[in-house]
């Protein structure tokens, strides 16, 4: 992530950022309008669930979004022209940068897989998880952050052993 972030500008460093930040699929962000953006957030209709969720932005996100260049009025990823990107062209501008870096085994969609981990990391409970990348279900947000969590529960787990072992 640090090399991405390294090379990429502009639109390529946004489609990061937003596929990161909101933790949605590459096809949601090509959805997303300028007037969605409400608070320091964006609201979100999920293409396959329609689930509606608004989406705090992270900070890197917000600084992407603020130092990227406006070139319409409508839609946040976008060409020079103004034109809306469609999800062939988002994935060629991120390849670019991954091929740049030596990344080219990773692909967009893994985005959304790391937002769910970084939440599950953080100590976020499978509701919060869900309210960032709008599953329902317990498998697929479980599927998402994929054991993310077991290092930090893992030693939860072993410092509660041990204060129980000091107990009178």
């Amino acid at each position: 992530m640090a090399s991405y972030r390294k090379e990429a500008q502009g639109t390529e460093l946004l489609i990061f950022e937003l596929a990161l930040g909101t933790g949605q699929g590459a096809s949601d962000l090509t959805r997303m309008e300028w007037a969605h953006i409400e608070s320091d957030g964006v609201w979100v209709t999920q293409g396959k669930t329609k689930a509606r969720l608004w989406i705090p932005f992270t900070s890197a996100l917000k600084a992407a979004q603020e130092t990227t260049k406006r070139t319409s009025l409508s839609h946040i990823l976008n060409d020079e022209f103004g034109r809306k990107l469609n999800y062939d062209q988002i994935q060629k501008k991120v390849m670019a940068v991954r091929k740049a870096t030596g990344l080219t085994e990773f692909i967009l969609h893994g985005l959304r897989y790391s937002a769910a981990s970084e939440l599950a990391e953080a100590g976020c409970t499978d509701q919060q998880i869900a309210a960032i990348i709008g599953h329902k279900s317990l498998s697929m947000i479980q599927k998402y952050s994929k054991g993310a969590s077991q290092k930090r529960l893992a030693k939860q787990a072993q410092t509660l052993r041990e204060q129980n072992k000091n107990r009178p």
